[in-house]
């Protein structure tokens, strides 16, 4: 028998209307997750590409280069980008 606590899984919810970016730089994000414990997830657009922001302790948003499988379960329900 397995005798492990699940670790808890980020879930997409409402999607935040602004957040901000540790330089100070505000965003719109296109797809919000959550965490039970706080932690917060934004996928947004930038140069024709999806990008992964997670908030840190400040409560300011980081890219990040690792997509978890919750953060890709949405990125495949995402529209496809057009290039201009």
């Amino acid at each position: 028998m397995c005798n492990f606590k699940t670790h808890n899984m980020y879930k997409q919810v409402e999607t935040d209307k602004s957040v901000t970016l540790d330089n100070g730089v505000k965003f719109t994000p296109v797809a919000t997750l959550a965490d039970e414990n706080g932690g917060r997830c934004q996928i947004s657009i930038d140069d024709h590409c999806y990008i992964l922001r997670l908030k840190n302790s400040n409560g300011l948003y980081t890219n990040t280069p690792w997509i978890f499988p919750e953060a890709f379960e949405v990125f495949k329900t995402l529209p496809l980008l057009q290039t201009p």
